[in-house]
């Protein structure tokens, strides 16, 4: 059995086509040794059977049956926690890799250089049900001085969308809306962040169907900002909690 290089860990929830597209971005992956895991927090079984249907054992693909705690934190976990390569990329069911390549650069990446802690490409955000300012924001966010403390703190680094970094890392269950917030910053505390020039990520960006779109992204925000600030955790420093805090704000008032 050849020993994966990097594992592609997508969290799935109910929604086959927008699978199929993530899956099928991953599969068409070139010049990598992956691990492809699928965990799954559909309180259906339609993904199970969609997966039984059009992979069968030969085709390398890990099925889990997530923790359906309704947490999308957990179920990330879940799937993390199974991989059993030394490079992690968690990609979700509503991103797909546009460049075949993808997986091979971040692996390069990560891989040459012990110093980068983590990658990242551009986002290309497509079929946004509702205004967002990703696209104008984000290139801005990246040019910033302290970008390894603002990018996390604003949350539009895009970048749940196809984050590749080292094994070992968990997010924190305890968060949802900041759950990428903390993630990244704990992350980037350990090394360099590495931009792939050139590569590009597809992402729905904020869309109805996804599992947070029925929260109070407002209210939770806020809410979990407080618990972090009084827990002070190590990935989480004073610039950021201040950057959080400024742009929650901020972003309230263009959502």
């Amino acid at each position: 059995m050849n020993i994966p290089e990097i594992s592609c860990v997508i969290p799935a929830y109910e929604s086959l086509q927008l699978l199929e597209t993530c899956l099928a971005s991953v599969i068409a992956q070139r010049n990598v040794t992956p691990e492809i895991i699928v965990t799954d927090d559909s309180p259906s079984s339609r993904v199970a059977d969609f997966l039984a249907d059009k992979f069968g054992p030969a085709s390398g693909l890990r099925y889990l049956v997530g923790p359906r705690s309704g947490n999308p934190v957990e179920n990330w976990n879940a799937g993390l926690s199974a991989s059993r390569a030394p490079l992690h990329l968690l990609i979700h069911h509503d991103e797909w890799l546009l460049d075949p390549l993808y997986l091979r650069k971040v692996v390069d990446a990560l891989s040459s250089d012990p110093g980068v802690a983590a990658t990242v490409a551009g986002v290309r955000v497509t079929g946004v049900d509702r205004p967002s300012r990703f696209a104008i924001v984000a290139p801005i966010a990246r040019r910033l001085w302290g970008a390894r403390h603002v990018l996390p703190a604003i949350n539009w680094i895009g970048p749940t969308a196809a984050f590749g970094f080292r094994s070992g890392h968990r997010f924190d269950p305890a968060l949802v809306q900041l759950a990428d917030v903390e993630f990244y910053s704990r992350v980037l505390q350990t090394g360099a962040l590495n931009r792939l020039p050139g590569v590009a990520v597809g992402s729905l960006g904020h869309h109805g169907a996804q599992i947070t779109a029925r929260i109070d992204p407002r209210t939770l925000t806020r809410t979990e900002l407080a618990m972090l600030a009084a827990r002070t955790p190590p990935g989480i420093s004073p610039l950021a909690h201040m950057a959080c805090r400024a742009l929650v704000s901020l972003r309230s008032m263009g959502d």
